[in-house]
Formats: C-alpha cells, structure tokens, sequence
C-alpha cells in the first residue's frame, strides 16, 4: 500500500530537518581558528606603525569600563561584545582600520576571545581581509612592558574627605 501524499511531505520535511539542522545550529558561530592570535612583538608593530598612519590599527580594549579608565593601551577603545550588535552591518568607522587587535586582562581573558569572536561574526573578517586579532598577553604583559597607556580621570571626582569629623577616624 502506498504511502499517502500528506504523510511524504512530512517524512520529507522531518529528514530534511534533521540533515540541516546542525547547518542552521552552527550559523553564526566562530571557532577559535577563525582568530588571528598575535604575542607581544608584533602588537607592539602594530601600535608603532598605527603612530605613523593611524588607519593601521585600531586597539580594542574588552575590559570593563572601570579597569578601562584604570588604564589601557593608548589610543585604545573601549568595546564590551554587547556593543557588537550582529543585527546591523560592521561600522564602517571601524572598517577604516586595517587591523583591529582586541585585548583584555591577561592572557586567558574570555571576555577578549569573545569581542574578537563577535567582531568576526558581525563581518569585520572577510575573505579579502583579516583585520581582526587577539593579542594574547593583555593588559598585563603590555603595562608590565612599559609601553604608552593612558587613564581617564573620573568625570566628578570625590574630594570629600570622609574622615574628617568622624569621632572614630
């Protein structure tokens, strides 16, 4: 006896399911290969080469703002990876640069491994063009060398001395 029509189509759909579903889970996500990691030196190129012609390179600091304004790379931005939203095109700001190298605390920082991820995935890799890279060693290794930071100055300092007319202090 023949298989009604009605039953097919749904046989057909529930194994074309399961072939494309591992495609459609797989969409939009990037592997640690997809990342160009880079050491100490050649960060360091690239920062001297982004003096020269500031379109060279642009870093990008994943910490949080409060370790951000303690200090970071000079010249750096502060990009968290709720920040890269996926929903729109790459910003053409950021496409300007020809590297953009992504750093956080130290070497085993999630949170730069992730905004290096987010940044592939939202277009800024493309087949042309690798700008995206992670420079392993951080802001550890990079303020431990000695090389240019910057710091921001909290917008309304507090100048209040909190000890004064304090019978315990």
């Amino acid at each position: 006896m023949p298989t009604p029509p009605h039953i097919q189509r749904l046989l057909t759909f529930i194994a074309l399911s399961i072939v494309l579903l591992p495609l459609g889970a797989c969409k939009n996500r990037v592997s640690d290969k997809k990342i160009d990691f880079i050491e100490l030196s050649p960060t360091v190129e690239y920062y001297e080469e982004a003096q020269e012609e500031p379109k060279k390179a642009l870093f990008i600091d994943a910490r949080n703002h409060e370790r951000f304004a303690a200090g970071h790379i000079r010249g750096a931005r502060n990009i968290r990876v709720n920040e890269i939203d996926l929903r729109y095109d790459p910003d053409p700001e950021l496409l300007e640069y020809d590297n953009l190298i992504v750093y956080g605390e130290n070497p085993g920082s999630a949170s730069a491994r992730a905004v290096a991820k987010r940044l592939i995935e939202a277009g800024y890799n493309t087949f042309f063009q690798r700008r995206v890279r992670l420079f392993l060693g951080g802001w550890v290794v990079w303020e431990s060398s000695g090389l240019p930071i910057d710091t921001i100055e909290p917008e309304n300092p507090d100048t209040t001395d909190t000890t004064e007319g304090n019978p315990q202090g």
